[in-house]
């Protein structure tokens, strides 16, 4: 098994350049991720899709068009920017801020908002404007710091509407998949002059979960649980969602796969059927008593006997950000140790 150093997955500089040359020549022509060059624009495809190499096709929030000669970004919600460098970017969504910031796009940054998690790497972000709350930015500040660029997130399409309507350019940001985050990952990248450094930074953690699969498959884990939403009522992730693509990359069975809803509400009695090997709390649950005094039926199950219950930090598999790879493989090694414990035995 490879080692582990501060939540990452390290190899020789070659085997990753290899690996980097590999990444981009399997997608030329037929790229899942952006391409600041015009011929690689899509415009015959339906809003929000691209194809996927091997795979159909993958949704993704941010694609690209080519219109009278140019190339735009739009995103789920119909929102169209140029596809161009820009220097006073506002930006609501954490996630975007820690991408800009791991490619070295940071300078482009002209505000940011706050919330109830510090935005990484936090001795940098505390230090810039700040327009509010995450959910609630304030349009004046916004306004104020004179931005060609606001990047919002899911929360703040009415503010982006708003801001849309006094000619600012306006993009949501979002992600539902790995896919997505690395896409728009890149075109951050273009958006802050920094593209190769984003490309680089793609097919680092591409090569890292590339190699974890490679160890799952000589080693696989058998292990299953769930991602869960809230303990009031219990309420889980279904594979259709960035928590349950994480579990799905991990090689660990979702319990809550398959079933009706985004995030089904899962009984005591199916609980109890599937009898899960580990239970992770997100979003409302902030401690394992928590999910332990959802229902007694939790002691019951292997996780609960075994006290493989864990909190996880929204802020670190919800934000649409590559850092999700670094923390995806803190989440291995976890699971990793719960299959031995359990080989053990």
């Amino acid at each position: 098994m490879h080692s582990i150093k501060n939540g990452q997955i390290f190899g020789k500089r070659a085997f990753l350049s290899l690996l980097l040359l590999l990444f981009t020549a399997a997608f030329c022509g037929k790229s899942l991720y952006a391409s600041g060059k015009k011929d690689a624009a899509r415009p015959g495809l339906s809003a929000g899709s691209v194809e996927r190499s091997g795979d159909g096709e993958a949704s993704l929030y941010w694609r690209l068009a080519e219109e009278n000669g140019g190339v735009f970004v739009i995103d789920g919600a119909g929102n169209k920017v140029p596809l161009s460098v820009y220097s006073r970017i506002v930006v609501i969504s954490p996630g975007a801020v820690e991408t800009m910031y791991m490619t070295g796009g940071e300078a482009a940054i002209a505000g940011l908002t706050s919330g109830r998690d510090p935005i990484w790497p936090e001795e940098k972000t505390a230090l810039l404007p700040d327009v509010g709350n995450t959910a609630r930015p304030n349009i004046e500040a916004i306004i104020a710091l004179k931005p060609d660029l606001v990047i919002g997130n899911a929360m703040t399409a009415a503010l982006m509407a708003d801001l849309a309507s006094r000619g600012y350019t306006v993009l949501l940001h979002n992600a539902d998949s790995i896919a997505d985050v690395f896409n728009s990952a890149i075109i951050l990248g273009q958006f802050t002059g920094r593209e190769a450094e984003a490309r680089l930074l793609v097919a680092e953690k591409q090569a890292e979960l590339d190699r974890i699969k490679v160890e799952l498959r000589a080693n696989p884990l058998n292990l299953k649980g769930a991602f869960l939403y809230s303990a009031s009522p219990i309420m889980a992730f279904t594979a259709e969602s960035l928590p349950g693509e994480i579990l799905g990359t991990l090689g660990a069975e979702n319990i809550a796969a398959g079933l009706n809803a985004a995030q089904p509400i899962l009984s005591p009695e199916y609980i109890l059927a599937q009898n899960p090997d580990f239970l992770f709390g997100a979003m409302s649950i902030t401690k394992p008593g928590d999910i332990l005094a959802a229902d007694s039926v939790i002691a019951k199950t292997r996780a609960g006997k075994e006290g493989n219950i864990r909190i996880i930090p929204s802020s670190l598999f919800l934000r649409p950000s590559p850092r999700i790879v670094e923390n995806l493989l803190e989440m291995y090694r976890e699971l990793r140790n719960m299959q031995e414990r359990e080989d053990g035995k």
